[in-house]
């Protein structure tokens, strides 16, 4: 599975549904994706559109279409490595974090973050409440975003917490860990995402 992320610019008064879905039609250009998810960012005028794609052609041409009247701000496409399901994976999201890693493209740091994210974070977030779901996300630049879609506002700071409580794995390197290079909160305004396993896209 392949994701993409389009970044747009926003005014406050632009947080309805409605106004979310209406980013769409260019966006997808006609073309039927698995799953879409428009975010606001809350603290600043800016947004994302994440879309799901089963094919890796599908998800890079939907990166050039930046086109219209909307104010896009960078789109990257992404292959989805993981899927993690919260505890509260049967509500609707109403909020959601986005975290943007490795912005300098390191190889070894994206595979670490990978397996540290199996083998350490998600065993250590898998029962803090309000998590829907986690989406995972590497680009072939190695650059990664992580999607995690919650009940409530405060659900992330929880998730640091029970992050920031573990202790590394024997085989970690400090030397490779490093701090995420931007970490939204939104609001969630569309979501219309489908209901999976971990199993059908870990790679």
């Amino acid at each position: 599975m392949y994701a993409t992320i389009h970044r747009f610019r926003r005014w406050p008064d632009e947080e309805s549904e409605a106004w979310g879905r209406s980013l769409l039609p260019a966006l997808l250009d006609g073309t039927q994706p698995v799953g879409t998810c428009v975010l606001g960012r809350l603290d600043g005028m800016d947004g994302a559109v994440f879309v799901l794609w089963d094919d890796a052609a599908d998800a890079a041409s939907a990166v050039g279409r930046t086109a219209g009247d909307t104010r896009w701000l960078d789109a990257s496409a992404y292959r989805v490595v993981d899927v993690s399901v919260g505890v509260a994976a049967a509500e609707l999201p109403r909020f959601a974090q986005l975290v943007w890693l490795n912005g300098a493209g390191d190889a070894r740091r994206a595979d670490d973050a990978i397996r540290a994210g199996r083998e350490r974070l998600e065993p250590a977030v898998r029962d803090v409440e309000g998590v829907i779901a986690t989406y995972v996300c590497r680009a072939e630049d190695n650059r990664m975003a992580v999607l995690v879609l919650v009940t409530e506002v405060d659900v992330p700071e929880a998730l640091g917490r029970a992050i920031f409580a573990t202790e590394l794995l024997p085989w970690e390197d400090p030397a490779q860990l490093t701090d995420p290079d931007r970490i939204d909160i939104d609001r969630v305004l569309v979501a219309e995402l489908p209901a999976h396993t971990p199993q059908e896209v870990r790679s």
